[in-house]
């Protein structure tokens, strides 16, 4: 009788349960039919009473199950929600993500519990104001509206943040709710639900930016941006690999001016002939490194340096590689390099490693450690762009580089102000009386190749001399000089 009560009342109340739930509560009858059936067939397998016992077990775990997809602060469904349910199958919908920018402050202010209580009624403006479903996830809320109604949510949204802020402002807080929002037509702009998410974010940087409350909405050209870095990604994920052809290394050769001859070069990471065409490294790289392959293409990088150094040796000395901090702070970096050494027969004399000093500011006594290993095996280090970003000169002191590499920024400030000149010139003569060798990039004139001469640097580097050359033209270079 109490089973059959029970679902009655479930039954009743159906639309105030999730449909897990719903489903759980009715097919409790039968599944605890089934474990007591399985304990009277197999009497010795079950102890006697334990059949309700695994069915309530089973209810217990799917009921917290549940609950962990509530956030019953605004007494909303998460996010993590709304993800698996539009993850199984994508519908024609308005997506809309909401941040309210100054919680964090109203918490300090208030504290959580009167914000508790403040985002609970702002939660009941939504309701009141704005057409759609709403989820939650921290200062974010997402609304899944009609396909098509972004202008109407924009008024929506706008209404309900107002109306509450004047409520706010009766009660004589002082404070308001600041927010952002944004919306994408899924699936037109989209085929899934964490694309529409990726999007989203994308527009929500946007949205700070312009620092606008108004809906930004994704257009064409966002959108075709968005799937460029997405086919971008593809690329590499496909071709970071040391087989690769569409992925290459090319060599820009430095020149020397002790012996006034190109002594060694820089391998540069290109992208060639994919179905975009050629991908520039300015491009493909950051999109690397905001996306965990940048360690990839740095071993890939370092893979192809070395077998391309083996089957050069007569003419190829030494080719300059750059590291990423991940790669420097891999705790097995060494054992992958001198794996790579081993297999292609490469002394440590025919590389250098390149690191930029922006890397440098986070784990710097890691990164100084792993670099003073590498310095007793024979490994040479250049700092590279030294003068962009974070260049802390007792850091640069402190670790073990051979070479610094002053950027082409420089370079331009020399060639327009007679004071920068004179100021890079002590610069460079500082770093020599600490035994350090010095190397100028960027240099592309004949004026500018004077300036950089007059301050004494040992190395020049740029188009002036040679752009970056696919690996044959690098070795007829070599082998014409």
């Amino acid at each position: 009788l109490q089973v059959i009560v029970t679902e009655i009342a479930v039954f009743k109340h159906r639309r105030a349960l999730s449909s897990r739930m719903f489903t759980v509560f009715m097919s409790y009858p039968v599944v605890s039919a089934l474990v007591m059936s399985f304990q009277i067939i197999n009497e010795y397998w079950l102890m006697s009473g334990c059949s309700g016992a695994v069915t309530m077990i089973l209810m217990y775990l799917a009921i917290q199950s549940d609950r962990i997809e509530i956030d019953y602060k605004s007494g909303l469904k998460t996010e993590q929600y709304l993800a698996r349910t539009m993850g199984k199958k994508i519908r024609p919908c308005t997506l809309t993500m909401i941040s309210v920018e100054n919680l964090g402050v109203m918490q300090e202010t208030f504290g959580s519990t009167e914000v508790d209580n403040m985002i609970y009624n702002l939660v009941r403006m939504f309701r009141m104001c704005i057409d759609g479903n709403f989820y939650r996830n921290g200062s974010k809320f997402m609304v899944v509206s009609c396909h098509g109604a972004m202008e109407d949510l924009e008024a929506q949204i706008k209404e309900a943040f107002s109306r509450y802020n004047r409520n706010l402002s009766r009660l004589g807080s002082g404070y308001s709710f600041e927010y952002m929002a944004v919306s994408v037509s899924v699936p037109e702009d989209t085929d899934s639900y964490k694309d529409a998410v990726e999007i989203l974010k994308g527009l929500m940087v946007k949205a700070r930016k312009e620092k606008t409350s108004c809906i930004v909405h994704s257009n064409d050209a966002f959108i075709n941006e968005f799937r460029r870095k997405k086919t971008i990604i593809k690329i590499l994920e496909r071709e970071l690999n040391a087989e690769s052809k569409q992925y290459q290394v090319y060599f820009q050769p430095i020149v020397s001016m002790k012996d006034n001859r190109f002594v060694y070069a820089e391998a540069l990471s290109r992208l060639i002939d994919t179905e975009l065409g050629n991908i520039s490294p300015a491009e493909f790289i950051p999109i690397a490194e905001n996306n965990g392959l940048i360690e990839k293409l740095g071993k890939v990088n370092f893979e192809k340096v070395c077998e391309f150094i083996s089957h050069n040796r007569d003419v190829v000395k030494a080719v300059s590689v750059n590291f990423s901090v991940y790669q420097m702070l891999n705790p097995d970096i060494k054992d992958f390099v001198f794996g790579i050494f081993h297999q292609y027969h490469i002394e440590t004399k025919n590389i250098y490693v390149e690191i930029t000093g922006t890397s440098l500011i986070d784990d710097f006594e890691v990164v100084r450690e792993r670099m003073e290993e590498f310095v007793k095996a024979g490994i040479v280090f250049y700092l590279d762009d030294f003068g962009t970003g974070f260049s802390n000169f007792a850091n640069v002191i402190r670790l073990p580089f051979y070479t610094i590499k002053i950027d082409r920024s420089f370079v331009l400030m020399m060639e327009k102000d007679e004071a920068m000149l004179k100021l890079v010139k002590n610069l460079i003569s500082t770093f020599k009386d600490s035994n350090l060798k010095i190397l100028v990039e960027g240099v592309e004139t004949a004026e500018q190749d004077l300036i950089v001469k007059s301050t004494g640097v040992d190395y020049i580097q740029g188009f002036l001399y040679s752009k970056p050359l696919p690996m044959t033209s690098y070795i007829e270079l070599l082998r014409e000089q």
